[in-house]
C-alpha cells in the first residue's frame, strides 16, 4: 500500500508540476496578448475618433472637412504606421479632389519618407480608394520632378 501511496504522490506531484507550468505558459501568452492590445491602443481615442468621422466625411464628397480632420487625426496616428499610411492615402486623394497639388506632392512625399507604401498595398482601405490613389501616385511618379 506504501508502494501505491508513493506513486499516487508522484503522480500527483507530476501533474502539480504540469498544471503550474502550463498555468504559467498560458498566462504569459495571455499577458502577450494584453501587452499587443495595449500597444494597439497606442492611438488617443480621440484621434481614433476623428479618423472615423473624417472617412465618413470622404465617403460624403465633404473632401474639405475631410481633409482638415484627417490632418489632425494623422497627427495621433504617428506611432501607428499603418493608420498613418491609411490617413495619408485620405489626404493625397482628397487634397487631389481639391486640385491642392502641393499637397499631393507632399503627402506623396511623406508617404515615401515613413516607407509606407508596402503597408498602404496591404493595407484594408477600400479598393476603389487604393486604384484612386495608385492612379494619382503613379501620375505624379511620371509626371513631377525632384
Amino acid at each position: 500500500m506504501n508502494h501505491n501511496t508513493g506513486k499516487n504522490g508522484k503522480l500527483k506531484l507530476s501533474l502539480i508540476l504540469f498544471a503550474i507550468i502550463f498555468l504559467f505558459f498560458t498566462g504569459e501568452s495571455s499577458l502577450l496578448a494584453q501587452e499587443s492590445q495595449t500597444r494597439a491602443l497606442k492611438v488617443d481615442p480621440f484621434y481614433l475618433k476623428v479618423f472615423e468621422e473624417a472617412k465618413l466625411a470622404f465617403n460624403r464628397g465633404e473632401f474639405e472637412e475631410a481633409f482638415q480632420n484627417i490632418k489632425i487625426a494623422a497627427f495621433g496616428l504617428l506611432d501607428e504606421p499603418d493608420l498613418l499610411g491609411e490617413a495619408f492615402v485620405y489626404l493625397t486623394v482628397s487634397a487631389y479632389n481639391l486640385k491642392r497639388i502641393d499637397q499631393v506632392e507632399h503627402y506623396l512625399k511623406e508617404i515615401s519618407r515613413f516607407k509606407l507604401n508596402a503597408r498602404i498595398s496591404s493595407s484594408r482601405l477600400p479598393k476603389e480608394l487604393k486604384e484612386q490613389f495608385d492612379k494619382i501616385q503613379s501620375t505624379f511618379k511620371n509626371g513631377v520632378t525632384g
